[in-house]
């Protein structure tokens, strides 16, 4: 039978546009449900949902463009201009389930980065010019876009001159050290270290640009929703099933999968740690450097990973507990090796809390690091920070310890329920926060354990970056005047957030549209203040690096405001002498060396932020880093800073880990940062005083 190839290929090519336009149809689909489901739940359930109008929509058009071109080296003004037609309409597409304007600026987006690939290689190839005086101007919110193509050019070449100038500074200062301690070095000329700078810069830059490659545009859509969702606050965030994964592992510690972190490499994905503890640290097998090439799962047929998107390769490598997955790696020396791992529950000790004792003048303190509080929401039987907490306090407590450290710092909080529990363990019995809703209800969130699992003395370390339930924690045991606080005022997150699955409100139809974070109540002090904006004031203030800059809530454009609301009913514990411990540590303080000198290099750092001018002459350039260098030289003292304290883990934190060299290296550093510590040293005088 003679067959009409025409018709053939004529149907062919037909499905094929077929499948393609399908396949953008299910992509919009899906985008348009997830902003129908993102839209509902904030007008229906946030706590101060904004009006959408011409002023919303606005704002939304000025963060997306910042947000997809902060440092202005993509986007013409021209391309500003045509975009600029959506300004007031972002409002009018959300209610009608449009996506006219982020479609646009995508399209743009992508244009400008692959006109922009050319204009790197051409410079890179062209060199630089180190002797011409001229400056790098970096305060972006301040330059307009630029006008023309050789306009965006220029700033890139200057952009990339920065980069290659600054690995030069380094490599320079590098042959200078090694001179003076090895006498057989022979030293490379300039043009030698030149030409190094030069193609270090180009590795880093291919990286960046072949990480942006491999961006998915549904990752650039995330970033259209939250420009929307931050409107209503700084904390109401859109998660694609990506991110939502991320937060889900942020906020347990753990996940199943090898145990391994990633990082593209070329076409390939190569291994940049393997986790300790893991089930790739424990095979043993599976090494840095490693690049993978294939993955299989199972007996299957492996996958070539060739080109593809990082995001997928995880997604092909991680995978339910007791499952196999086959590696199919390029060795350092060249060697290719099939190497089977079985999955398992990760966990990423560094998320966890942990203690040490500290002995000081024949007195032993306890000192415990929380970096956040964590907790499994799927799995809740997993440990969690109330557990953990737990756990360590008792631990202490057989040790006979005079008194605990609780550290706080740079903990930005999470799960509020173990926040409760938590303070139960210092507490008899009684309110721990005050939440109000949107409707103006107050609910008082008590702990109903009579039992104290520690009642000695507690000193508590904040710090600017403290945030949320570190705020809730620290302010319950200062309003009950259970614990002395001490360091920097914290963050100010008075807010609390739920998460939804986005498919419980739009349905399953186009699979996972991701979640979504939003505010539903504000947070309150059990003596009635809100912590929003004003933070925990601590009771011994204490000088930090962070004290200067803009980093706490108040200095969000859209967070919520400060109120208060009735006390809760209460009774206080006695602190002996408290009054007199925190006028005579605060005086001491105030008039110690090294806590001056950090007060005096916050300033310094916040008067040095608003410099954004860099020299790219050579000359004007080391100048600029002599002065910078001189004047931080004042600051020497702060890393000679040395405690006599004598820091060591618990005797039962290392049994059975007398081979584990990963965990003993990592103790090592850690007690050797502590005795660096002014912070820490200071917590231990004040419990030495109680």
């Amino acid at each position: 039978m003679k067959r009409n190839y025409k018709a053939i290929l004529l149907m062919l090519l037909a499905a094929g546009f077929f499948w393609g336009f399908r396949q953008q149809q299910i992509a919009q689909d899906k985008e348009t449900a997830i902003i129908n489901g993102v839209t509902k739940v904030i007008n229906y359930a946030h706590y101060q949902p904004q009006v959408l109008n011409d002023d919303f929509s606005k704002k939304v058009f000025k963060q997306f463009i910042e947000d997809i071109d902060p440092s202005k080296r993509y986007l013409l003004q021209a391309d500003i201009d045509t975009l600029s037609f959506y300004k007031t309409q972002i409002d009018d597409e959300i209610l009608n389930n449009q996506l006219d304007f982020y479609k646009k600026a995508y399209e743009l987006l992508q244009q400008r980065q692959n006109e922009v690939l050319p204009y790197i290689n051409e410079i890179l190839d062209k060199g630089f010019n180190f002797d011409k005086p001229e400056t790098l101007f970096i305060n972006y919110k301040n330059i307009p876009a630029a006008q023309t193509k050789k306009e965006l050019k220029e700033r890139w070449r200057k952009y990339l001159k920065f980069n290659t100038l600054s690995r030069l500074y380094d490599k320079i200062k590098e042959q200078e050290q090694k001179q003076k301690t090895d006498s057989t070095y022979v030293p490379k000329t300039r043009k030698e270290l030149e030409k190094e700078a030069l193609e270090a810069t180009r590795k880093t830059i291919k990286q960046f640009t072949d990480m942006l490659k491999d961006m998915e545009e549904s990752e650039y859509f995330a970033m259209f929703m939250n420009a929307i969702t931050m409107q209503n606050d700084p904390h109401t965030n859109y998660f694609s099933p990506q991110g939502k994964e991320r937060f889900d592992t942020s906020m347990s510690g753990s996940f199943e999968g090898i145990g391994a972190r990633l990082q593209k490499e070329g076409d390939y994905v190569k291994i940049v740690e393997v986790i300790a503890g893991g089930p790739a640290w424990k095979d043993g097998k599976l090494k840095v450097g490693d690049l993978i090439q294939k993955v299989a799962q199972g007996d299957d047929e492996p996958v070539d990973i060739m080109g593809m998107r990082l995001s997928k390769v995880v997604k092909l490598i991680k995978g339910p507990k007791g499952t196999v997955v086959k590696l199919i790696v390029k060795r350092v020396d060249g060697s290719i090796e099939t190497i089977p791992i079985t999955r398992d529950r990760v966990e990423l000790e560094d998320t966890f809390a942990k203690s040490l004792l500290i002995n000081d003048k024949g007195k032993v303190y306890g000192y415990i690091y929380l970096p956040k509080f964590y907790i499994n929401f799927n799995e809740r039987s997993q440990r969690s920070a109330a557990s953990d907490i737990k756990k360590e306090l008792e631990k202490l407590k057989a040790e006979n310890v005079n008194g605990i450290v609780l550290d706080l710092r740079n903990n930005g909080g999470g799960s509020l329920s173990t926040v409760i529990d938590i303070a139960g363990y210092f507490i008899n019995k009684g309110p721990v926060v005050q939440v109000r809703d949107k409707k103006g209800e107050v609910d008082v969130l008590k702990d109903n354990d009579k039992k104290i699992v520690y009642d000695g003395n507690l000193v508590v370390l904040i710090n600017e970056l403290s945030a949320s339930a570190s705020e809730i924690l620290a302010a319950a045991l200062q309003d009950y005047n259970r614990a002395i606080i001490i360091g920097g005022k914290s963050y100010g997150k008075g807010t609390v957030q739920n998460l939804i699955e986005l498919t419980r409100v739009e349905g399953n139809k186009y699979g996972d549209l991701g979640a979504l974070k939003w505010t539903t109540k504000k947070f309150y002090r059990i003596n009635g203040g809100s912590t929003q904006r004003k933070g925990v004031t601590p009771d011994i203030l204490l000088p930090d690096t962070y004290m200067f800059l803009d980093v706490r809530e108040e200095n969000e454009p859209t967070a919520l405001t400060w109120d208060q609301i009735e006390r809760a009913r209460y009774k206080t514990f006695n602190i002996p002498n408290k009054k007199t411990i925190v006028n005579e540590e605060q005086k001491r303080i105030d008039q110690t060396e090294i806590f001056k000198h950090i007060k005096e290099k916050a300033r310094w750092l916040a008067e040095n932020k608003k410099d954004s001018i860099i020299y790219l002459k050579w000359d004007e350039y080391v100048k600029d880093i002599k002065k910078s260098e001189k004047i931080s030289k004042r600051f020497d003292s702060l890393t000679q800073f040395k405690s006599d304290f004598d820091i060591k883990s618990l005797t039962v934190d290392l049994q059975g880990r007398e081979k584990d060299t990963v965990f003993a290296a990592k103790r090592k550093k850690w007690i050797k940062a502590l005795k660096t510590d002014p912070y820490v040293n200071e917590a231990v005088k004040v419990l030495e005083k109680m």
